[in-house]
């Protein structure tokens, strides 16, 4: 009876690791294919954010584009972003767009935070005419949204702290249509700072999220084959001590 419970243990734990091990290979395939799809837009002909009906959110990350406008005087600093480990922020800054009602925020790199946290950043921002490239990307998403995570806090005139981009509050308060999509500054652009993009489904370090998937996913599969082993040892063992 202790033999058959064992044993029934033993299956539910594989079948369970079995289970977690091919969730960690879907999500490899997943990472695989948003990053393939990601290579393919940027290969894509460049989108002018000036031309209108450019405003579909879910078909523009990835692309390459150029815009011609000007920077408003409204910046946002995403909060609790992380570089080399130190913390800092993400400074948005909303660019008008020639021949259109809309804004779009361009993303121009981390700063580090001051150790004060009312204490609002320096910031030099060009009011002139410009073009500029970059990237279309969705912001940043934080895995836990903790209370007051929506809340748009004043740091100084003209800036704004949050925790997360939400572009239907930020257009309430700032009194702005933005369209829903974030321009990563070209690394070669003026007026930006650090700007070390990494790519959905990227590079991380030595490792890409598809590599790391798989890795989680030989663990557990690992597991899985442990406890099969080591059931099959117990099981061999207790028999021989039946055995008169």
């Amino acid at each position: 009876m202790v033999r058959i419970g064992l044993l029934a243990v033993a299956l539910g734990v594989t079948t369970l690791f079995a289970a977690l091990g091919m969730w960690q290979l879907d999500r490899a395939a997943q990472k695989r294919a948003v990053f393939a799809e990601f290579e393919r837009r940027g290969n894509a002909p460049e989108v002018d954010l000036n031309q209108r009906g450019v405003d579909d959110g879910a078909a523009l990350p990835g692309h390459r584009t150029t815009a011609a406008g000007r920077y408003r005087a409204v910046t946002i600093l995403l909060d609790n972003q992380v570089h080399r480990g130190r913390a800092g922020y993400l400074v948005y800054t909303a660019f008008e767009l020639d021949g259109r009602t809309q804004s779009v925020l361009v993303n121009r790199g981390w700063i580090s935070a001051a150790a004060d946290r009312s204490q609002a950043p320096e910031l030099a921002t060009p009011t002139s005419s410009q073009q500029l490239g970059g990237l279309l990307s969705p912001p940043p998403q934080g895995g836990l949204r903790l209370a007051g995570f929506e809340v748009i806090e004043p740091l100084a005139d003209g800036m704004w702290r949050v925790q997360t981009i939400d572009f239907d509050g930020l257009t309430a308060t700032l009194g702005m249509q933005l369209l829903p999509i974030t321009v990563l500054l070209d690394g070669d652009e003026p007026y930006g700072f650090v700007r070390a993009w990494t790519p959905p489904g990227g590079a991380r370090g030595e490792l890409t999220d598809e590599t790391r998937h798989l890795g989680y996913a030989f663990q557990w599969f690992a597991l899985a084959v442990t406890v099969v082993v080591v059931s099959l040892v117990l099981t061999l063992r207790s028999l021989k001590v039946d055995t008169p």
